[in-house]
């Protein structure tokens, strides 16, 4: 088992495929799924820092993906940003009643993406090594 300083779950290919790149371009070692089980999988393989989560993908949600890593003890660390395309404030505050550090809309500039990512693993020691 490795761990893995992101892990980015999106089920729309163009945007994780973007996302991911960018943040390995930082340097950042990423780690990607398209649903939430297979995101839980990865979870328990990889032990990740941070967890970019989509709210709506099909198999299991974002809020049904927080709420099992809720139930293992082994991801008290784990800081997870909410992903989404709505910026209702009801989908926001469900999304930090369940447990998310962050609530991110989707289409953010990668520069502040990064940027945001780099500030929440700054205290974790997995910040990226300068090139």
């Amino acid at each position: 088992m490795t761990n893995v300083a992101v892990l980015l779950v999106e089920d729309d290919t163009e945007i994780r495929e973007l996302y991911a790149t960018c943040l390995r371009a930082e340097g950042f070692d990423v780690c990607e799924a398209a649903d939430g089980r297979e995101a839980l999988e990865l979870i328990a393989m990889r032990r990740p820092t941070l967890m970019l989560l989509d709210v709506w993908m099909p198999v299991l949600n974002g809020f049904e993906v927080l709420e099992q890593i809720q139930l293992d003890p082994m991801n008290t660390g784990l800081k997870v940003v909410m992903l989404s395309n709505l910026s209702d404030s009801d989908t926001r505050l469900e999304c930090f009643s369940a447990g998310a550090v962050d609530y991110w809309i989707k289409g953010l500039p990668l520069t502040e993406l990064c940027a945001r990512v780099k500030e929440l693993l700054a205290d974790a020691e997995v910040l990226p090594h300068a090139n």
